[in-house]
């Protein structure tokens, strides 16, 4: 079984299309919904998706058919060093844990294997040193 990360653009016009759905019962995979925004006027989906890779290939197919923004994330969210401050911030919202307090130099740490792309980070960084890299 494949495993791949993708963010999806939606236009207002589709938002209320069942697309979700139609990924798991027409492709047979296996969605974890990472972080939603999705609107009237449009949205973002943020999703993995789990299943043969030969079903991934034709359900993001079918995405791009249906009018729907899509985009593999290969590197899911990075930390600026430059612009991090070591606020902590992270460390109280990271719902994975991927952040860590370095002692005694009280240093974050970011381990991006552990993250999920949630973008909780990327919403709560006072400095802005958290941002997607797609």
């Amino acid at each position: 079984m494949a495993k791949k990360k993708f963010l999806l653009g939606f236009s207002p016009d589709i938002v209320n299309e069942a697309i979700v759905y139609r990924l798991v019962k027409d492709y047979d995979l296996k969605i974890n919904i990472l972080r939603a925004e999705v609107r009237e006027m449009g949205g973002r989906l943020i999703m993995e998706v789990e299943g043969k890779a030969a079903d991934i290939k034709e359900a993001a197919r079918y995405l791009t058919d249906s009018r729907v923004e899509v985009q593999e994330l290969v590197t899911y969210v990075e930390k600026n060093e430059e612009r991090c401050t070591n606020c902590g911030m992270c460390l109280s919202i990271c719902p994975v844990e991927a952040f860590t307090m370095e002692r005694p130099s009280w240093k974050v740490r970011f381990d991006a294997e552990r993250c999920i792309a949630c973008g909780m980070c990327i919403d709560a960084c006072p400095p802005g040193a958290m941002k997607f890299h797609l």
